[in-house]
């Protein structure tokens, strides 16, 4: 994930519902006060709406999977809650092909228990501590967007009513809590649900147009009663942590934009090269063709992989990208303190660069292979370890790099 900082200001409506941040805070803030005259089915009291204000946030800090705050959440949580969400979704529902942040993926929690709030008597703990995940996706007709927030809430008592912030409330017979709200002609719907567990989860799928929305309530309640999504399900063992987030192009996009296809055919490619390698002790944490669209850049310009390679003496990193338009080529000037670098040209045309390079200041080696073919296409993959560990050899990079198939 990229960092975020400090000095943000956030206008937060502070009623029911808010959302701030990418998080949802339900019911939190609601300082109304007394009963309401208003009547929501389920709600034994309804309290009004309170006054917007606006509340400042200013934090500095990295998004992590793996916070001593949130002893329920983890890398391989967050890779179970994705399977589980994926399995909750109607069988007809497709995601659009996206970067992995907008793929329905569980992000990283953003810890906001040292932020410093505006007006004080507001706790930012409310903005942050939780898991959410969004995507777009295409169900029979219709297609919006979803978004699905998971946190453990303080309480398992849900907050009361508020006028204007929900349509109905109902109790399961688990004592799960339910609070919907649609908007009319069902342009956007919302599910708020507080378990006996203790997880607090609301879900929200919107129309990218004039609607309805891609799911109905029914299909939201499914989702927030799905048990893999709660806090306190187990992980099974041998979980996986999600995918690294990975660049693979940093100037302008380009004009060539991946699709599914493209991508699947270009990771068989790579999962037959690997099969081809001389037998090894090396292995990867997931296949070799795990390529996605990039999610540090913009448009879909390009694809690439972070992996770690384990062997009985160490681990090393693997990174493998592939871009369609490859930049002007620049010559590097000769610096005996510098990487070593060797370059040449292939009977097609196609140039192949060899780079390694071991910094005094640092204990990382790093070695990287990039190869530009007279398309444009460009195939970089590069190995970092830190020392005593070496990371792969440049002949085991360039036989990816070049493997036959790596072709738009």
């Amino acid at each position: 994930m990229g960092r975020r900082g400090g000095g943000v200001g956030v206008d937060v409506v502070v009623i029911g519902t808010v959302i701030a941040l990418g998080v949802v805070v339900a019911g939190l803030l609601n300082d109304g006060g007394g009963e309401y005259s208003a009547q929501i089915p389920g709600c034994d009291v309804v309290k009004p709406p309170a006054e917007s204000r606006r509340i400042n946030i200013g934090w500095a800090g990295y998004p992590s999977y793996d916070n001593p705050r949130y002893q329920w959440f983890s890398g391989p949580k967050a890779t179970a809650m994705t399977a589980a969400l994926a399995d909750a979704l109607p069988g007809d529902a497709e995601v659009e092909f996206a970067p992995l942040s907008q793929s329905l993926l569980f992000q990283p929690i953003l810890d906001l228990s040292d932020a410093v709030v505006e007006p004080e008597g507001v706790n930012a703990e409310d903005f942050g501590g939780s898991t959410s995940a969004q995507g777009v996706l295409t169900s029979g007709e219709e297609s919006g967007s979803l978004m699905i927030d998971v946190r453990q809430a303080r309480s398992t008592v849900p907050p009361p009513c508020v006028a204007g912030e929900l349509d109905r409330r109902s109790t399961l017979p688990d004592g799960t809590v339910i609070d919907i709200r649609e908007r009319a002609n069902g342009l956007a719907r919302s599910v708020m649900a507080y378990l006996p567990d203790g997880t607090g989860m609301w879900v929200r799928a919107k129309a990218e147009e004039s609607g309805p929305s891609p799911l109905t309530i029914e299909e939201l309640t499914a989702i927030v009663t799905t048990p893999g999504l709660r806090v306190t399900t187990p992980v099974p063992a041998g979980t996986p942590s999600p995918p690294e987030p990975c660049s693979a192009k940093e100037d302008e996009p380009a004009t060539y934009e991946f699709d599914r296809a493209t991508v699947d055919r270009l990771n068989r490619v790579l999962d037959d090269q690997w099969q081809r390698r001389p037998d090894g002790p090396a292995t990867l944490d997931r296949p070799l063709g795990s390529l996605w669209l990039s999610d540090l850049d913009a448009g879909r310009s390009g694809v690439c992989e972070v992996l770690t390679v384990t062997t009985p003496e160490a681990e090393s990193r693997l990174r493998v990208s592939i871009t369609a338009e490859a930049p002007p080529r620049m010559e590097q000037p000769e610096d005996p303190d510098g990487p070593r670098r060797s370059t040449s040209t292939l009977p097609d045309g196609t140039v192949v660069e060899r780079v390694e390079a071991s910094p005094a200041a640092v204990t990382e080696t790093i070695r990287s292979v990039t190869v530009t073919k007279p398309s444009g296409v460009q195939i970089q993959v590069s190995s970092s370890a830190q020392a005593p560990a070496a990371p792969l050899r440049l002949d085991e990079l360039e036989s990816i790099a070049t493997a036959p198939g790596l072709e738009l």
